[in-house]
């Protein structure tokens, strides 16, 4: 890629989906072969919820048919082969779109998806695109970390204004940053101390506003921080991460396309006024603790002396721990908005 000097957030974007990008080139979550481990690759658990959400607001919909869902960055296809495997209620009407970037993704997800849940691949209400579709539809865009991949702008304050991040082969450099941006971060936090470090998620609010466009009526289903004030005490460096092989990766700058790039989200920069609670409370609220009763009564029973039920069912319980972890995945802030309801 072109290593002269770029903006931080044209930087990650060719470091990421370039011809030499992390995704271009295959770069994937994944339990075992991935570069990072989401809730889906966690544990079926969450897919199961997942499709337990679905089918009830399809109910409070009232049953449209067809019930369109798009996953945007469905990456290999976890997500969406568990829903299909655990989602009842509205499984007749559901037409299920995967949105993934990469061709090469996006093909094994389709093909993965198509053997484990359909007979025939060409009777699947599946497809597989590049791009968000064309509304207007009645359904839910669920973004399952997605907007942390959309690459931010970046600026810091100093003691004359605000300074914008380019990468200059490698190297970090600070440019005097421009009007629109300066205002922005001056309103999103308008007493920060000099040094603070702010994500500018312009590409992200753009992307919320294409997928609540696409609905006449539905839910959009993401994760993120709730204030651009949360960012102030925390430096540049735990809320920008790189994974490479389920580690983290360090420099974002060094070996472009080596790595995933991530930034958290911050939700008062994104447009409408989504309810928001942490993904702990939300996966209990869909059921969580019911599902996995079986396990701790079967682990409950043969602790002792466990055979490979019992192991099988402790894994499970280990698998809804991390799921529900408040100081890792269960600390997630899930945001939803209504659309037309």
């Amino acid at each position: 890629m072109n290593r002269s000097m770029m903006r931080f957030d044209r930087f990650v974007e060719e470091a990421l989906y370039g011809p030499q990008g992390f995704y271009t080139q295959g770069g994937k979550a994944g339990e075992n072969a991935g570069d990072f481990i989401t809730s889906p690759e966690t544990s079926t658990l969450f897919g199961e919820c997942i499709a337990t959400y679905l089918d009830q607001v399809w109910q409070e919909l009232d049953r449209p048919d067809p019930f369109i869902v798009i996953e945007a960055g469905s990456g290999c296809g976890t997500l969406c082969r568990d829903i299909f495997l655990s989602v009842q209620e509205c499984s007749s009407a559901l037409r299920y779109v995967m949105v993934e970037r990469s061709e090469v993704q996006r093909d094994e997800a389709f093909a993965i998806v198509a053997a484990t849940c359909f007979l025939e691949a060409e009777e699947a209400p599946l497809t597989a695109v590049k791009d968000l579709p064309t509304g207007p539809f009645t359904g839910v865009v669920l973004a399952n970390e997605l907007l942390d991949n959309l690459p931010p702008r970046v600026v810091q304050k100093t003691r004359t204004g605000w300074s914008e991040l380019y990468v200059n082969n490698g190297r970090e450099e600070w440019q005097p940053a421009p009007p629109n941006a300066q205002n922005m971060a001056s309103l999103l936090v308008p007493n920060a101390p000099p040094g603070t470090c702010l994500p500018l998620h312009l590409k992200a609010a753009v992307w919320v506003t294409r997928a609540l466009n696409l609905l006449d009526r539905g839910r959009v289903l993401d994760y993120g921080l709730q204030q651009t004030k949360d960012f102030v005490e925390r430096p540049f460096g735990e809320w920008i991460r790189t994974y490479n092989q389920q580690h983290r990766a360090g420099n974002p700058y060094a070996e472009p396309g080596s790595r995933d790039i991530t930034c958290d989200i911050a939700f008062d920069q994104l447009p409408g006024f989504p309810q928001i609670v942490a993904q702990r409370d939300w996966l209990l609220s869909q059921g969580l603790h019911a599902m996995t009763e079986w396990a701790r009564g079967q682990w409950h029973d043969s602790a002792v002396a466990p055979d490979s039920g019992a192991l099988g069912a402790r894994a499970v319980l280990q698998e809804a721990a991390a799921l529900t972890d408040r100081e890792g995945l269960g600390a997630f802030l899930v945001a939803e908005w209504r659309v037309g309801e």
